[in-house]
């Protein structure tokens, strides 16, 4: 499981270095084996290591015709299989830092199953409490409280 979030930073190239917390987990659990795919939710990244993406892949083929068809087109045909080099770097396509709207800096979340990398703009957006409503509240209630 992935928790919390660090501020990270891509190079000139694209390559983004995975915090050591992080790093530990993908290596000692999954090789240091990921896939970088685009959130259809959100401008962000999702880091999946590599057995947990095999899991999504196998839900999408499940789905019926036309999404499974979107799905795989927008999310597997978009996506990304990384590993670690020796330093604990991945390297990130154009088209997918585009996508998130990453430059240099970037917030990585850990997340549970996955991590999500985001501008530091939109991050700060979307982790406000603000964004919480009453009902949401309402509903976490049970689970968090």
């Amino acid at each position: 499981m992935f928790r919390g979030n660090k501020t990270v930073k891509l190079d000139g190239k694209g390559r983004l270095s995975i915090p050591t917390h992080y790093r530990t987990q993908l290596l000692e659990a999954y090789g240091g084996k990921v896939v970088v795919a685009p959130d259809i939710h959100s401008p962000c990244l999702n880091l999946y290591p590599l057995p947990e993406w095999e899991l999504m892949e196998e839900k999408i083929a499940q789905l019926p015709g036309r999404q499974q068809s979107t799905l795989r087109r927008f999310v597997i045909g978009r996506s990304q299989e990384c590993e670690m080099d020796g330093t604990g770097r991945i390297l990130l396509s154009q088209e997918l830092r585009d996508y998130a709207n990453l430059d240099k800096g970037a917030i990585l979340a850990g997340v549970g199953f996955k991590m999500e990398l985001w501008d530091e703009a939109a991050w700060r957006e979307v982790s406000q409490p603000e964004e919480l409503s009453e009902d949401d509240l309402n509903q976490l209630q049970d689970v968090y409280f």
